[in-house]
């Protein structure tokens, strides 16, 4: 016999896709009337050109005081050779458009519509049409602090990954028992693995290529920011690898995995030092396995606990001192999640400490702040 929460699981999952309906007709309707006007809607101001093949779509959306830490990101793209097209959901203050345009080659204005990948689409489409072909293009958003590091070297890193399409990081598809249920009949039954959408990178034979423009004229933008991850986040990953372009990233799951194989007790320590739990069963093991040192069974121990978390939860989320010390990522969440809140917690305690270097100062204060906030104070 079926048990009764499952029944009301997917009684509850039933009602929330009928009640959806309305609004796909509605979109469609919104999507069709977008496609007519947004140039009439989109306003565009002019910054510097810089000299390269080097560009950058930056969305944002600041409806406020712009943030010191996005002129930190475009200070840091023009440093990277990077002529920045800024997409900005919404209209922007004065003050804030006279700051991005002097770093800025283009600053677009549009509608909210579409959360990042409707910014995406539209920062893609305007190169177009000033027939630019970029020789490097990085597409990235404001949910992330990036860099932590005025001089990190991480985009170049990116850049010079032999993958078609690169990114920060590449995550694993998590499978809910509907998910798997579905994976069973599919013939790859792999699990997926998808480029997180904050920072994408690729070269000119990407962007000139069918399947790349095809998925940008196609692409539905929708106001759900559920529809926009599965086509978005999820289907900017999926349409790519069956076109058979490869993906990279600085940092994977498995790649942290193997690292921490080979990292001794020291390393281990200063990892649960710094670790972020949003589970009570794994912060009280962490807990148990800091109070001693020294025996090697104890070390496997501790080994065994970060690796059977990193399965089982992010891995820059819960273990920020051991990916920046392995990887250098250089970039915070924004996420408004437990773990992330705590993540970010754990990230402070490491730069007071001196266990992490940060030269970002606006980024550093805004997360302090954010820290603030989620904490009530």
């Amino acid at each position: 016999m079926v048990p009764g929460w499952k029944v009301k699981r997917e009684l509850l999952r039933l009602g929330a896709q009928i009640s959806g309906l309305p609004r796909r007709f509605m979109e469609k309707f919104a999507r069709v009337h977008y496609e007519r006007t947004r140039w009439d809607k989109i306003t565009v101001t002019e910054g510097p050109a810089l000299p390269g093949e080097k560009y950058a779509i930056f969305l944002i959306y600041q409806p406020g005081p712009l943030p010191g830490s996005i002129l930190e990101t475009c200070r840091y793209l023009v440093a990277n050779g990077y002529q920045t097209v800024l997409v900005s959901n919404g209209t922007l203050r004065e003050e804030a458009r006279s700051e991005l345009g002097a770093l800025c080659r283009y600053v677009l204005e549009r509608p909210n519509f579409g959360y990042d990948f409707g910014g995406y689409r539209d920062g893609v489409h305007f190169l177009q049409q000033q027939g630019l072909s970029p020789a490097h293009l990085v597409l990235l958003n404001d949910s992330i602090w990036f860099p932590m590091q005025a001089t990190s070297d991480v985009l170049a890193r990116i850049e010079a990954l032999p993958a078609d399409i690169t990114g920060l990081l590449l995550n694993l598809r998590r499978n809910g028992k509907m998910r798997k249920l579905h994976a069973m009949f599919r013939a790859d039954k792999r699990p997926f693995e998808f480029l997180e959408s904050y920072l994408i990178h690729l070269r000119r034979s990407t962007w000139e290529s069918a399947p790349f423009r095809d998925y940008w004229d196609t692409y539905k933008q929708s106001s759900s920011k559920a529809f926009t991850v599965k086509r978005g986040e999820l289907g900017f990953s999926k349409a790519m690898r069956r076109a058979g372009f490869s993906f990279g990233a600085v940092l994977r799951r498995d790649d942290f995995i193997a690292a921490i194989r080979e990292k001794g007790e020291p390393f281990l320590d200063k990892t649960l030092r710094y670790a972020a739990y949003s589970d009570e069963a794994f912060l009280k093991g962490a807990m148990d396995l800091a109070k001693s040192h020294g025996d090697e069974t104890l070390c496997e121990r501790k080994r065994a606990h970060v690796i059977k978390v990193a399965l089982r939860r992010r891995v820059n989320a819960s273990f920020c001192w051991a990916t920046e010390e392995i990887f250098g990522t250089h970039f915070i969440k924004k996420h408004n999640g437990v773990l992330f809140q705590r993540s970010r917690e754990k990230y402070l305690e490491a730069v007071d400490a001196g266990d992490l270097q940060v030269d970002a100062p606006a980024a550093l204060d805004e997360i302090r702040q954010r820290v603030r906030r989620d904490r009530g104070r």
